[in-house]
């Protein structure tokens, strides 16, 4: 029979997993909206973008901070286990991103937000001085805080990264 395709049960296994980590990971960051803003703040007196992400990602894994940089520049696949990996093209609609920006073009990412499943923003604003979700329907709301990421989402300062959430059960 040529042609036929028989999906491996681990495969399959693995894309199940994926999209209940991908649900955690929103949960967590939904939990976190409305959270105090603080640079370099990782408790209840305020949180900072990385560590937004940091903790909706271990939460997902349910891992340690042991065992997940903190750090912007880390997060973006330089770190352990190579955390995010390349978008791919086309760009999946059905799963999370991280956005990394580079707001003084300096080659440093300074500052990260996630892309939720169905396209809404979570990210620590530190105009707003917390954690916010913005979405279509609530753009006119959010509109000075959109701006924050919009113009630089496409850009040459950005880039999006998948999380590798296969790293970890590898």
């Amino acid at each position: 029979m040529s042609g036929l395709v028989i999906e491996r049960p681990e495969k399959a296994d693995k894309k199940v997993d994926i999209d209940r980590l991908e649900r955690a990971f929103e949960r967590s960051l939904l939990r976190l909206v409305g959270s105090p803003y603080r640079f370099g703040g990782r408790g209840k007196t305020g949180i900072d973008c990385s560590s937004v992400m940091m903790r909706a990602i271990r939460e997902a894994l349910r891992i340690n901070v042991a065992d997940l940089r903190w750090m912007t520049a880390d997060q973006i696949g330089r770190g352990r286990r190579q955390l995010t990996v390349e978008m791919p093209d086309p760009e999946p609609t059905n799963r999370c991103a991280l956005g990394f920006f580079d707001w003084d073009e300096d080659g440093i990412y300074e500052h990260m937000a996630a892309r939720l499943i169905d396209g809404s923003w979570v990210w620590a604003s530190s105009t707003v001085g917390q954690v916010v979700h913005v979405d279509e329907e609530a753009r006119h709301r959010w509109r000075r805080q959109w701006r924050e990421i919009e113009g630089s989402l496409y850009g040459p300062t950005s880039t999006l990264r998948l999380i590798n959430w296969t790293g970890w059960h590898s």
